[in-house]
């Protein structure tokens, strides 16, 4: 599978592929394949499915108890840098 990035630089077309993005509820990798497809000439009958809201298990907001109890857990684990690593 191929991986690309782009660099735009252009603003204009960066709020245009978020806003057919926001308004197909595509991803904005899938909206940016649909846009490639379609610009050479490719067919695009197979639109990719909207994420819909099969995430939404996962939103929310923690309160200050859980953030901090998330930011313990985190530094314990990661939060000392072996110096054998980065030798």
């Amino acid at each position: 599978m191929m991986q690309l990035t782009i660099r735009t630089g252009d603003k204009e077309l960066e709020e245009k592929l978020e806003e057919v993005s926001r308004q197909r509820r595509w991803s904005l990798n899938q909206t940016v394949i649909h846009v490639l497809r379609k610009g050479l000439d490719l067919r695009t009958e197979v639109a990719p499915e909207p994420i819909g809201d099969r995430l939404d298990a996962f939103f929310g907001v923690w309160d200050r108890e859980e953030a901090a109890a998330f930011e313990q857990v985190t530094d314990e684990a990661f939060g000392q840098v072996d110096e054998e690593n980065w030798k």
